[in-house]
């Protein structure tokens, strides 16, 4: 990933190109036609300044790797100048690879100088411009005059080189900025009394609670303050256990989300009125409050997609609940899977992503994560994670995986760019959608054992969570729900995003009452009551069933659980095909944040 900027530099870099007047009205030279997106019937695509639809297949971090000078023998990584007589040469050569594999855009982190030098650059772009996290947005006042004007600067820099080539799609104004509710709650308290993003979260509680100070402190402990008066001087409020705080919060995220997007969109419009507002790349994970405000504000959404199994799957919810709540098309910005078996010595151990063991299974792990991509309505493109292997012994920050279309002595994974090579979205996206199987055609059987290898990436993957999947109440779920069944007892699987923070807390500790409540009821019988989440052990109040759960705190937010209850609970002793059971299930999430339901009647079958 590349190194923000200072705030010194972009302050100079900010300051020189006002006073050569570079750019200085903010228009674009190039008015020819540019790249737009479509939806036919609710079947969206990109256009080409051509008129031309396509489903966009980009490749991350197409750079020249580790230069001459800071290459370090005891931990090799890709280095292009090993290679090659020039950079020209390393472009020449790396886009002549990447057209014959099938890729259609360089997307994130681009040598994009280097490459618009090579007559064989003939491919789309999407770059990156990290806005918000070189500038300080969102954790920075963003109704400050000075920090939007460093938000303005950093965007010159990287827009005025790249506006006027017809190859621009658009542009992602950050990447993975985790939008952590409870942390950006606090750097804004943190912040002075005339600061206009604090003023507007004390405007937002007095608003919440009509002005009634025992009202927020039945949801709030408050330091420092006794009174409105006092707080808008100064002091934390942290989130009462037991309390339901946690929904003003979710409120002031959505505020925050729609000034960042809106002042995103703004800066970029003014630099380049042609290009696409791809959206800020989410790490895999998203509010509900953020998507929402993004919608108003970005041509396409973008997402990072950690899949959540390895062998490439991953949950229905995840996506479709995404786009339920923009309408808008989504970019995949973000995709990876990584094999044992590499010839970069990757150990692939620093980290949490989908894993294999060879490079065959990698590049059928990779396959199905793209046709599930391309045969979504809704998915415009997606871009792999990344053009060469990460370093043998890892990155700065310790990630050492076996990412890379090519290894690092620059030979390619031929299983995985042949995949690649292959692959046909267009044939895919024109056939008849199908409509996908689930629970309502009859429950499946369970796996021999159900709570086998139950890790992630590898929990549930077993279960046959298409005809399993069950259908939600509502259209906007975060979680998904599976049932499957065997003689003596129907099973339960949930995958789940719970976004959980010890910063919520003053103690730092998530209390029981607060964690995710899962509640099971089969037949009418006594309903099963589950605490999942922030990284304990799950809780039960029935000792008959059997729970197993993983999840996490902080930077980790999936949330899985598997539960058998047997058939004695639900008054049967055992079950055939053809039998019926009624479900009721619901979950909770970290702070009553947000309720999930399931219920229907379903045949069990063969």
């Amino acid at each position: 990933m590349t190194l923000p900027l200072s705030f010194v530099a972009v302050t100079i870099s900010f300051v020189m190109l006002l006073l050569s007047g570079a750019g200085a009205a903010g228009a674009p030279r190039n008015v020819g036609p540019a790249f737009s997106v479509r939806s036919d019937g609710g079947n969206w695509s990109l256009v080409s300044p051509e008129g031309r639809k396509f489903f966009s297949l980009g490749v991350c971090v197409l750079t020249q790797g580790t230069a001459r000078e800071g290459y370090d023998s005891e931990n090799p990584g890709y280095a292009a100048w090993q290679h090659y007589a020039s950079p020209v040469a390393w472009a020449d050569d790396s886009l002549r690879r990447l057209k014959s594999w099938g890729f259609t855009t360089v997307g994130g982190w681009g040598d994009f100088k280097t490459l618009r030098q090579s007559k064989e650059q003939t491919l789309s772009l999407t770059p990156v411009l990290h806005i918000g996290s070189t500038a300080g947005a969102p954790w920075w006042d963003m109704w400050d005059a000075k920090n939007i004007a460093r938000m303005e600067g950093v965007a010159r820099e990287e827009i005025l080189p790249l506006r006027d080539d017809p190859r621009v799609i658009g542009y992602f104004s950050d990447n993975e900025l985790g939008w952590w509710n409870a942390t950006l709650w606090k750097m804004t308290l943190e912040q002075a009394p005339s600061s206009g993003q604090r003023q507007r979260l004390i405007r937002l509680l007095r608003d919440a609670y009509g002005n009634d100070w025992q009202k927020l402190t039945a949801d709030f402990v408050v330091e420092k303050a006794d009174n409105w008066r006092q707080l808008e001087r100064g002091g934390m409020v942290f989130m009462k256990p037991g309390g339901n705080g946690i929904r003003v919060m979710r409120q002031f995220l959505g505020l925050l989300a729609d000034r960042y997007y809106q002042l995103m969109r703004d800066i970029i419009r003014k630099l380049d009125t042609r290009a696409l507002y791809l959206g800020d790349r989410y790490q895999s994970f998203y509010y509900p409050e953020v998507a929402l405000a993004a919608a108003r504000h970005v041509d396409v959404v973008s997402c990072n997609l950690n899949a959540a199994w390895n062998d490439g799957t991953f949950p229905r919810f995840q996506l479709d609940t995404l786009h339920a709540l923009t309408k808008k098309p989504i970019l995949i910005s973000e995709l990876y899977v990584a094999a044992r078996e590499n010839r970069s010595g990757n150990r692939n151990d620093h980290g949490v992503y989908p894993v294999v063991a060879t490079q065959p299974e990698r590049a059928d792990a990779a396959r199905t994560t793209l046709e599930g991509l391309a045969r979504l309505p809704y998915v415009v493109g997606s871009d792999w994670f990344q053009f060469f292997d990460e370093p043998k012994h890892g990155r700065e920050d310790g990630e050492n995986f076996n990412f890379g279309l090519v290894d690092i002595q620059n030979r390619p994974y031929e299983e995985l760019t042949a995949m690649f090579a292959s692959f046909d979205a267009s044939r895919l996206r024109a056939a008849l959608p199908a409509k996908r199987l689930d629970a309502s055609s009859g429950v499946p059987r369970a796996p021999r054992d159900p709570f086998a290898e139950f890790a992630p990436t590898r929990a549930l993957k077993h279960w046959d969570r298409e005809r399993g999947f069950v259908r939600p109440v509502a259209d906007t779920p975060i979680a998904d729900l599976y049932v499957n069944w065997s003689s003596n007892a129907v099973y339960l699987g949930l995958y789940a995003l719970d976004i959980v923070e010890d910063a919520y807390y003053r103690s730092t500790s998530v209390p029981k009452q607060d964690r995710a409540l899962w509640t099971v009821q089969v037949n009418g019988g006594e309903p099963i009551r589950a605490r999942l989440g922030a990284g304990r052990e799950a809780l039960v109040n029935n000792e008959r069933v059997r729970l197993e759960s993983i999840s996490g705190l902080n930077l980790n937010v999936r949330n899985v659980a598997a539960l058998e209850v047997p058939t004695e609970l639900f008054g049967k002793a055992w079950l055939k095909a053809g039998d019926e059971v009624d479900l009721a299930v619901s979950l909770v999430t970290h702070g009553r944040a947000y309720t999930m339901e399931w219920r229907g009647r379903f045949t069990l079958r063969d």
